[in-house]
């Protein structure tokens, strides 16, 4: 059974560095990888990241949705393939002719949809999420959005076990969930949804409640238990990335 694309603990370099500086790498990164306009230091950039996977003691392959995204990036990089015919002719299999530029713009194309993954399964993996709620409050974020964050990433995996719970009942009375009619669909839908939504509504009032009895948004401000300080690793991770964002904009205006 393939991993849920969740938080991993661990020790490795990425684990330890401050989640803000993480959040800054996942954004720079992803306007990068557009901001190019050639293909090679995008697939540098998708090599650069597989690599930091086994680094950070992660797994891509043992993911879920590690095939949907490969098999993605593969259709995206054929469709380009297909029908951009730019450049010299690179290579012709039977009616299919490779151009160079269908070559590159397949490459360009997968290689950027890859590289957003890639970034974005790093930073879930190798973030704790409510570590990441206290910096973006500490940083300025209000606490009430913040206790919203922390309240909905941990409300997550216990509505998919209860997602599950219904699944499994629902299979127990013998409903059967693999009829392609689209009206059977919506039935079966309704079904599945409405146990679940009755749950969460009971959940959330229990947590305003609760909230409400601990006297929660009172203040404008509050203190912190915990607190997420940045080190020198930190201060390194950003000063790497300034590098890289001047780079750019000196080989793009250039």
């Amino acid at each position: 059974m393939r991993g849920r694309i969740a938080y991993q603990p661990g020790s490795s370099v990425l684990h330890r560095l401050h989640p803000l500086v993480k959040l800054l790498w996942l954004l720079v990164g992803t306007v990068a990888v557009f901001g190019v306009g050639s293909p090679w230091p995008v697939l540098a950039a998708v090599c650069l990241l597989l690599a930091a996977f086994p680094l950070a003691g992660l797994r891509l392959a043992g993911l879920r949705g590690t095939r949907l995204l490969a098999s993605t990036a593969l259709l995206l990089g054929f469709l380009q393939v297909l029908f951009v015919r730019e450049g010299g002719v690179l290579l012709q299999v039977g009616p299919l002719t490779v151009w160079r530029g269908g070559a590159e713009a397949g490459a360009y194309v997968a290689g950027r949809f890859i590289s957003v993954v890639l970034l974005s399964y790093l930073f879930v993996l190798t973030t704790e999420p409510n570590d990441l709620a206290y910096a973006l409050m500490r940083a300025g974020l209000p606490y009430r959005y913040g206790f919203a964050l922390i309240t909905a990433l941990r409300l997550v995996p216990v509505f998919e076990q209860e997602g599950q719970i219904v699944y499994n009942a629902q299979l127990a009375r013998g409903v059967q969930y693999d009829v392609r009619s689209p009206r059977r669909f919506v039935v079966l839908a309704r079904q599945f949804f409405l146990p679940l939504l009755v749950s969460a509504l009971g959940k959330v009032d229990s947590l305003a409640v609760s909230m409400e009895g601990r006297c929660f948004g009172q203040h404008p401000t509050r203190t912190f238990l915990r607190e997420v300080r940045a080190g020198w690793v930190d201060a390194l991770a950003l000063g790497v990335l300034m590098a890289l964002v001047v780079g750019m904009l000196v080989a793009r205006w250039a």
